[in-house]
């Protein structure tokens, strides 16, 4: 039978006792000394304490999430869509099919019903419901500026009225990305194609169906857009070759963006008509189309979410913003590297204070395929107009939480 013994501690004479401890005290005081600079280049809020207004699970809402990511339809992009309509109110919308499938690989054409649930946003009780025929593709909802309904499915917008009456249609036409309105609720980005099966884009009223500026431009036939009322800043990104940026008032033709802005990536949206949000390094930047910086907050880059027009939560009028916040977790050697992306917190910024003001835990698990499903956990957020609520939906359930006032 082996024995096991201890480690015994080493001596050591005590003239290199001393110096060890020197060795050891020179590191510490260095870093006590420069902890005020670190906190000074990333101030943030501590995590809340706070318990949300209210919480509910899934079940409670009614809908209900597959372990599989083949297996969750989506309202643009969004397992479950969540949006403030105002101060007391928030929205969510979620597909379910109409038959039970077990497909084989990803689905994107099967009958659904699309279900909104508008909730009192102080308490969680709900106010109404709502439910629509549709299909699994290219399904997006959208509570418009004008208090109306804008609903896209396959390739047709319908405009419903507060009480769920059909308005108008425009048939023929597909939507633009994940946030296909613009952050007011007022215009919506759409694209139609000729006799000869070319496709302009049109930027159109949400109430009136009316387009406000359209193009068909060879320079950004391929490129990703994110917009305002006021703008368009289009990018164009080839593999291995530097990013183009170009940006168009409504009504006028693109042009370079050669603003600082220009060397920026990622491009997370526009917070308001002339403000656009991005991260330069490490720095997060709000800043005027015409160059005028009015926001600057250092993170940990790593933690952001890397891509063009990300989902942002923004209030009325741009003054508060909400991005979700990830964190590196695995291990990685030199033989394989195991590790991943997992949201890790809610964060909101106030652009007035230049600072965060609060921030929240929510839970992002593995991304990888176990037993044959998807551990994928995703967070949706929304903020109210006014800026004094975040919402937060997941496969865990839904939350509100009442934000610091100014």
């Amino acid at each position: 039978m082996m024995r096991m013994e201890l480690l015994k501690p080493i001596k050591y004479p005590k003239s290199k006792t001393s110096r060890l401890f020197r060795q050891l005290l020179l590191p510490l005081c260095v870093g006590v000394c420069l902890l005020p600079m670190s906190k000074a280049q990333i101030t943030q809020p501590p995590l809340s304490q706070n318990p949300p207004l209210w919480s509910a699970s899934p079940e409670q809402i009614g809908y209900s999430v597959s372990l599989s990511s083949d297996f969750n339809f989506t309202v643009g992009g969004d397992v479950v869509r969540i949006q403030f309509l105002d101060g007391q109110r928030v929205a969510l919308a979620w597909l379910t099919p109409d038959q039970p499938t077990k497909p084989v690989g990803r689905v994107i054409h099967v009958p659904c019903h699309l279900h909104l649930s508008v909730l009192d946003a102080q308490t969680g009780h709900q106010l109404l419901s709502h439910e629509w025929p549709c299909t699994s593709q290219s399904v997006n909802l959208a509570h418009t500026a004008s208090g109306q309904w804008l609903l896209a499915n396959d390739e047709s917008v319908t405009l419903y009225s507060s009480s769920f009456e059909k308005v108008r249609d425009l048939q023929h036409v597909r939507l633009g990305g994940h946030g296909f309105v613009s952050p007011s609720g007022r215009t919506f980005l759409s694209y139609v194609s000729d006799s000869q099966g070319v496709w302009s884009a049109q930027l159109r009223d949400s109430g009136t169906f009316e387009a406000l500026d359209s193009w068909n431009d060879g320079r950004v036939a391929k490129a990703s857009f994110v917009y305002s009322d006021r703008f368009i800043l289009a990018r164009i990104s080839r593999f291995r070759e530097p990013q183009q940026l170009f940006i168009r008032e409504i009504g006028k033709s693109w042009s370079p963006f050669s603003q600082p802005l220009a060397t920026i990536y990622p491009t997370y949206g526009f917070l308001s008509n002339d403000t656009l949000l991005s991260l330069l390094g490490d720095q997060l930047l709000a800043e005027t189309v015409a160059g005028q910086e009015l926001f600057r907050q250092t993170v940990r880059a790593a933690e952001l979410s890397s891509g063009f027009g990300v989902a942002l939560a923004t209030s009325r009028g741009g003054e508060r913003f909400a991005l979700v916040l990830q964190r590196i977790k695995g291990f990685e050697n030199e033989l394989i590297d195991m590790t991943y992306r997992a949201d890790g917190r809610v964060i909101v910024y106030s652009v007035p204070h230049r600072s965060a003001i609060f921030i929240v835990k929510v839970k992002g698990e593995l991304p990888w395929w176990v037993g044959g499903t998807s551990h994928a956990a995703w967070n949706r957020i929304a903020l109210s107009p006014d800026g004094l609520l975040l919402g937060i939906v997941s496969n865990k359930g839904v939350r509100v939480y009442a934000l610091p006032a100014d």
